[in-house]
């Protein structure tokens, strides 16, 4: 759908007018497998019409224009069936629809309104057409479990129908351009009482490279970046060369740090802004699920989509209302998300093909008119390569068949899944499927496909875990078909099969592409170009601005302590070496921040410690905690002379600033590189087949070197903070990794000897 607020004009499919629903239906989804089921009836029923031999045309391009408050509607879209006679002309329109056929009339007009409406375009749009003197619909329901069929005549009330829909669209429209109007007045303000110069000289930076359809910011930690990029962000709002403003970031803690950056530039009354949790979170007891009864609730609570973000809504005010409402919180979320001028959420909503649908059926969701940014963008091709890899265990298959069977589905799901099972639970541990396995695996996807198209399940009525087992397993047949070097069939353990992705450059640079603009934020891009690569795009399509923060230069003393090994089979021989470093930078500049590969290995060397310096504090980084949470740890923790084990790469390591001007001196214990096993040896062989100069550093140095510089990023947010860093093992002395160490660091003096590491304590 396109509206064109100065031309008071809307062009839209007739799909889209018909599917169009403000409120609780707001981008409600159909299942996967429902437009093959469509395809094969439509081919059943089209068989069946030329055999007959009346006439019957398939597939008639229609087009007609309505109007409604002052707004013109161009809808077009082709009808099923078409037959002409005499003056006279008959359309059908075929839809597949799950439960029990026949329904009174009535009943499927409550049903299923948005059939009937898009049958009713088809004839309006007949109607205009020379020759025709009278037209009328049919609407042929198939129930495709069954194969039963029932046909309904367009309802005399279709014209009114058609008109109230027409009016909605307008209204619709109507309140975008209020909304462009709005953002027009959008206040220019600094999120700083004193911005630095070299932030304001970002600032014109984006702005004079506005123009180019995808770029790239590089700036270091502590910079600013978010702030930047909400600002220019807003800049092109208020210009009207962006409809909506969509940030995505990879992290939570890092979705409401963006939410409080933004509420410095405008407030909810000026800016119609949400963040947009995941669906698990807005999961309540007990809720209803017949659409019929929850549009009946949200009417009866006045639930006003608009209203809740002017009030600044979050997610704890949404679950309230819908528990005093009776309507999931998912679906009012969704709606403010549809009527939202900036969406801030996950990865996810954007880039993977299960949480796609949230957003991108939204009524009056345009992408190509939308401003998309991209937070630490170099941590999105891991990401995305996630969301569209696969797995299933024959544990999970086998549960989803016996949670199907006392569901009553089709038995032939329930079977289809039990030798699906068996199959899972035949398949050794191994590095590479065998490929009389991947053959069966095949077979297996092929039948599922079969089944999603002439048994389709009706997802929303199943138990959770079975509907998403059921959905994958149909998916399987698909990727495996396709697959190439960039993916990876193996079974990291018995009786469990994976298809991996090996990159996901191809699926990020066709959504990229499908943004109005795309504006990548990194810290850490790596080489000039690599970060193109990785995200799908031509060597230098990003268009690059590169910020300065002169303050950070000199701001880092950074060593390399050769005399250890923290290699996997060499680390058990230095934690005494590893403990006795850790305490003594303690006891000299405590509180000293340790970070660590894994917990594993910080929970060895913190185990050394305690035998060390009994009385010493000695804190673990706990597991999944909140921001606030995160918060009370460090108040607790930094102490003179205690030593805080940290992960890299978790949230004190990336995406959260806490640390910044708290911490003195920093040791990374290993260069986190990530672990050997079959995916990424299946990387590595994928850089050396594409004629990378050195694989072994694509696939291991490279992620593992940026997860460091992403911790050390975090020592130093500000000018006049400073940190000393030992990076505590002699591999970060091999070219390969000081080559990937961040250019502010330095050209760090290496440390071979106790005497040497006492003289730069000195």
């Amino acid at each position: 759908m396109r509206i064109d607020p100065a031309a008071w004009r809307i062009e839209l499919s007739a799909q889209a007018f018909a599917t169009f629903r403000p409120g609780p239906a707001a981008g409600r989804p159909a299942a996967p497998w429902r437009a093959e089921a469509g395809r094969l009836w439509h081919d059943t029923l089209r068989g069946e019409a030329e055999a007959a031999g009346e006439g019957w045309e398939f597939e008639r391009a229609l087009r007609t224009e309505l109007r409604a408050k002052g707004w013109t509607l161009a809808i077009s879209g082709r009808a099923d069936q078409w037959r002409a006679s005499g003056g006279r002309v008959l359309i059908r329109e075929v839809k597949t629809v799950m439960g029990g056929l026949p329904l009174a009339p009535a009943r499927a007009r409550a049903l299923y309104p948005h059939h009937f409406l898009q049958l009713a375009v088809y004839c309006q749009a007949a109607r205009l057409e020379a020759g025709v003197a009278e037209v009328a619909g049919e609407l042929v329901l198939v129930d495709p479990t069954r194969g039963d069929r029932q046909s309904i005549p367009l309802p005399d009330e279709a014209e009114r129908d058609l008109l109230e829909q027409a009016e909605t669209l307008a209204a619709h429209a109507e309140n975008r351009r209020a909304g462009n109007a709005r953002l027009l007045a959008l206040p220019d303000r600094l999120p700083f009482a004193e911005p630095r110069p070299e932030w304001l000289a970002c600032g014109e930076a984006l702005e004079s490279t506005a123009e180019l359809g995808q770029r790239l910011l590089v700036a270091p930690t502590g910079f600013g970046k978010t702030s930047a990029a909400l600002r220019h962000g807003l800049s092109l709002l208020r210009s009207g060369r962006a409809t909506r403003l969509v940030y995505v970031t990879g992290k939570g803690t890092g979705q409401v740090q963006v939410m409080t950056e933004l509420r410095r530039l405008a407030g909810p009354r000026e800016l119609r802004a949400l963040l947009l949790r995941p669906r698990s979170e807005h999961e309540l007891e007990g809720m209803p699920d017949e659409p019929s009864e929850i549009r009946a609730n949200w009417a009866r609570a006045g639930i006003d989509p608009g209203r809740l973000l002017e009030t600044g809504a979050d997610l704890g005010m949404v679950r309230q209302l819908g528990r005093l409402a009776r309507v999931p919180p998912w679906l009012i979320s969704k709606a403010m998300a549809a009527e939202a001028d900036v969406v801030i959420c996950d990865y996810n909503y954007l880039f993977a093909p299960a949480q796609r649908p949230a957003l991108e059926l939204l009524p009056g969701w345009n992408e190509s008119e939308h401003a998309l940014v991209v937070d630490e963008a170099h941590n999105l091709p891991e990401r995305v390569a996630e969301a569209l890899s696969l797995g299933v265990s024959a544990q999970a298959a086998s549960d989803a068949a016996q949670e199907l069977g006392m569901a009553r589905a089709p038995g032939e799901w329930v079977d289809a899944l039990l030798r699906w099972s068996a199959f899972l639970s035949r398949l050794p541990k191994a590095d590479q499927v065998d490929p009389d396995d991947r053959l069966e695996a095949l077979a297996h996807g092929e039948r599922f496909v079969a089944l999603a198209a002439t048994q389709p399940l009706d997802l929303d009525t199943l138990p959770e875990g079975a509907a998403r087992v059921a959905a994958a397993a149909a998916l399987w047949h698909g990727r495996l078909e396709a697959g190439d070097a960039g993916w990876l069939l193996w079974s990291p353990e018995p009786a469990v099969l994976r298809l991996d992705c090996l990159s996901a450059a191809r699926t990020i640079g066709e959504r990229l592409l499908a943004q109005g603009r795309s504006l990548l934020l990194s810290g850490t891009p790596g080489p000039r170009g690599s970060l193109d690569a990785e995200c799908g795009l031509e060597a230098g399509t990003l268009g690059r601005v590169d910020a300065a923060a002169p303050w950070r230069h000199g701001a880092y003393r950074v060593a390399i302590d050769a005399r250890v090994d923290t290699r996997f089979k060499s680390r058990d021989r230095h934690l005494d070496l590893t403990a006795a470093t850790l305490a003594r930078l303690a006891e000299r500049e405590g509180p000293v921040a340790a970070f660590f590969p894994s917990y594993r290995y910080a929970e060895a060397v913190a185990e050394a410690l305690r035998r060390l310096r009994p009385s010493g504090l000695v804190a673990m980084q706990p597991r999944g905690l909140r921001p606030d949470g995160m918060a009370r740890f460090l108040d607790q923790s930094l102490r003179p002379g205690s030593v805080l084990c940290l992960i890299v790469g978790g949230a004190l390591g990336e995406g959260i600033d806490l640390l910044g001007g708290r911490i003195g001196s920093a040791v990374v214990v290993g260069p986190a590189l990530p672990e050997v096993n079959a995916l990424q040896e299946a990387r590595r062989a994928m850089f050396d087949q594409a004629g990378s100069e050195d694989p072994f550093a694509l696939a291991y140095i490279r992620p593992g070197m940026r997860k460091v510089n992403q911790a050390l990023g975090r020592l130093v947010r500000a000018p006049g903070q400073q940190a000393r860093v030992l990076l505590h093992c002699r591999r970060f002395a091999q070219e390969s990794y000081r080559a990937a160490l961040s250019p502010e660091y330095g050209d760090p003096e290496i440390l071979g000897s106790d005497e040497d590491l006492d003289s730069w304590l000195r």
